[in-house]
């Protein structure tokens, strides 16, 4: 039967659903269906017209505003992204990384790989100015509703909007895209946000998208993915994957899946 469904529940000692897992197949459809139409129409496009419609994109951002940023999280989505400005940008372009101090070890080793061979010049690493984590968790109890809105916010969240507000940005590149979570989904290219807009030139690009491009160019991946991690985070909300036909975003926290609309609306996600 959850095989016909291509849906499994996953329930409390009380018997109250606390987490609905979607096959690939069925997530990602669902993701699609709550895409807006402009976007939702490039989504089946073959990945050359893609290439060029996302660089496009970053092209009209650049042209739009006068101060643009980029994201880089050391994930395969923020590095496609960033292999696709690469050719667009200049050497003075902000490259952002927001450490959170608890993501992997070897994320951290990749991102400074990448920097090197890459030649990026103009790099900024933002970080909160404490580290609350141990705090948090006493006082909410590790991955609850609050303590996930809270580390979140403090440790992601801030330190960006603090990145965009001193480096004077108009616009943040991020490498989102609509397939990855419902939220997400509904997300538009350019998207208003507190003080600057939120750009989001691989919205239509599904995994596969993405896969093909890194091998395309031979891109090196975070060495995380061939351990066994689909989505990447802190080491404290991200699991290994083992399903192969689950989706992607299935070894992230539970409890941050469902309130990813509130770190939406916060500016992060």
């Amino acid at each position: 039967m959850e095989e016909e469904n291509n849906q499994k529940e996953v329930r409390n000692a009380e018997g109250e659903i606390i987490e609905e897992r979607f096959t690939k197949a069925t997530r990602t459809e669902k993701c699609a269906e709550l895409m807006r139409p402009e976007v939702r129409q490039l989504l089946d496009l073959p990945l050359h017209k893609k290439i060029r419609i996302s660089q496009e994109i970053i092209k009209k951002s650049l042209d739009k505003y006068p101060r643009v940023g980029i994201g880089f999280s050391g994930g395969t989505d923020s590095l496609v992204l960033l292999h696709l400005a690469l050719p667009i940008i200049s050497d003075e372009q902000p490259i952002i990384f927001v450490n959170t101090g608890h993501q992997f070890q070897k994320t951290y080793e990749f991102i400074n790989k990448i920097l090197k061979e890459w030649k990026i010049k103009n790099y900024h690493e933002v970080r909160s100015k404490e580290d609350k984590f141990e705090e948090m968790k006493e006082k909410y109890g590790l991955k609850t509703p609050e303590f996930t809105e809270l580390c979140c916010g403090y440790h992601k969240i801030a330190p960006l909007k603090n990145a965009i507000d001193s480096l004077h940005l108009n616009a943040f590149i991020a490498g989102i895209r609509g397939v990855e979570h419902e939220e997400r989904a509904k997300e538009s290219i350019f998207s208003p946000r507190e003080g600057h807009y939120r750009v989001s030139p691989i919205l239509f690009w599904t995994s596969e998208d993405v896969l093909e491009y890194m091998k395309m160019f031979d891109i090196p991946a975070n060495p995380l993915y061939a351990e066994g991690y689909t989505s990447l985070g802190c080491t404290h909300c991200t699991d290994k994957n083992p399903d192969p036909g689950a989706h992607e975003r299935a070894g992230r926290g539970v409890v941050r899946e469902t309130i990813m609309e509130k770190l939406r609306d916060l500016g992060y996600t």
